[in-house]
């Protein structure tokens, strides 16, 4: 008869088992999630794939936790011990590619912010998707008060219900010129967009991109987005303004409507590039992380940067609760600009009531008339 291997007396603890046990699913779980993760690089024309960007962090955390329990795995002994160490290589490995990927993609198209030069002043855009929050909540309008800021470029504004509401309570319809919001108003042909400059609007073109409608979508869906691409006089070089709003990738036809939407938006950018040469700024609720193949796309096609919050990608979208923003969240909102414009600071604001934080860019644009 065989002789048991492990004999009784060499026979684990339940803390051992449980070490053993943690270990193993760390391991797995670490591989799982990093697999996840890294088909937003290996097959970015896939749905689901690309949908896997928005995560990375939360798939890098995940994968971080679970190579640290196959790590105290190591401390026990394994039925299994040479499986056990491979597994555990193999999970290291994935992790370290997928944080290496992820690194080199976050900093791609990507410009550090900068002071301007003294006697200078930058020019501050706010974005921000509303979520059909009323443009007059007194919450909102006392963020404008605070940041000042010379153009606000607004999403989901649903521009009828907020007209009548106006009406309703008896108040000027948009509020151009007070309470914050600059004085100059152009809205977009949908009334999802609508973007306040305190600079003269001298050119104003609203394009309406037609999707598919799903099946069995609801009256509330509309399929049909908009880009409202608009010339500022700043009182130097004028400043192209392109607002975004794709539809959000829920459903595999919902993200084919967002990339066709990006296909119009490149040749947007085509068309001011050949008419008026660079000084572009697009800005809004993009529907992308900045890991998305497509979201770099663009920025490469077009000779575009960005730049994030203290360097990093951070929540602009959150689910569920504000307090949870760190761990339920994605890097939604974005901004691109034109290689000579300069960065000078990129901030997110506090929660105003919509489930985006505001997004806050500051920007090199010599000779602005003061306040």
């Amino acid at each position: 008869m065989p002789l048991d291997p492990y004999p009784r007396s060499r026979s684990r603890t339940p803390l051992q088992a449980c070490l053993s046990l943690a270990g193993w699913c760390g391991n797995l779980g670490a591989i799982a999630v990093c697999v996840l993760g890294l088909s937003a690089f290996l097959a970015p024309d896939f749905w689901l794939a690309d949908n896997m960007s928005f995560f990375l962090r939360q798939f890098l955390a995940a994968g971080l936790a679970g190579c640290l329990a196959g790590t105290l795995g190591l401390l026990v002994r394994h039925r299994l011990a040479r499986v056990y160490r491979l597994v555990c290589c193999l999970a290291l490995a994935a992790l370290i590619g997928l944080a290496g990927l992820t690194g080199a993609r976050t900093l791609a198209n990507t410009r550090p912010a900068g002071p301007l030069a003294a006697g200078e002043r930058p020019l501050k855009i706010v974005s921000v998707n509303i979520e059909r929050l009323f443009l007059g909540d007194t919450v909102f309008q006392e963020f404008l008060e605070t940041e000042r800021p010379d153009v606000v470029v607004l999403q989901e504004v649903l521009w009828g219900l907020q007209e009548r509401r106006w009406q309703r309570l008896g108040l000027s319809v948009g509020s151009a010129g007070e309470h914050g919001f600059p004085h100059h108003l152009r809205v977009g042909d949908l009334g999802g967009l609508a973007v306040y400059s305190r600079f003269p609007i001298v050119k104003t073109d609203s394009r309406i991109i037609q999707g598919d409608l799903p099946t069995g979508a609801n009256v509330y869906y509309d399929a049909d987005r908009e880009v409202l691409s608009l010339t500022l006089d700043t009182g130097a070089d004028p400043l192209h303004l392109v607002a975004i709003h794709p539809d959000s990738p829920r459903t595999e036809a919902r993200w084919q409507n967002k990339r066709a939407y990006f296909d119009e938006v490149d040749r947007i950018i085509d068309g001011l590039k050949a008419g008026n040469g660079d000084n572009i700024v697009a800005i809004g609720d993009w529907n992308s992380a900045p890991w998305s193949a497509r979201f770099q796309e663009t920025l490469d096609r077009n000779g575009l940067k960005t730049a994030y919050p203290d360097g990093w990608p951070q929540t602009t979208r959150f689910f569920f609760d504000y307090r949870l923003h760190w761990i339920l969240g994605a890097p939604v909102d974005q901004f691109a600009v034109s290689r000579d414009i300069q960065v000078v600071d990129v901030t997110l604001g506090p929660d105003i009531g919509s489930d985006h934080l505001p997004l806050i860019v500051e920007l090199g644009q010599t000779s602005l008339p003061a306040n």
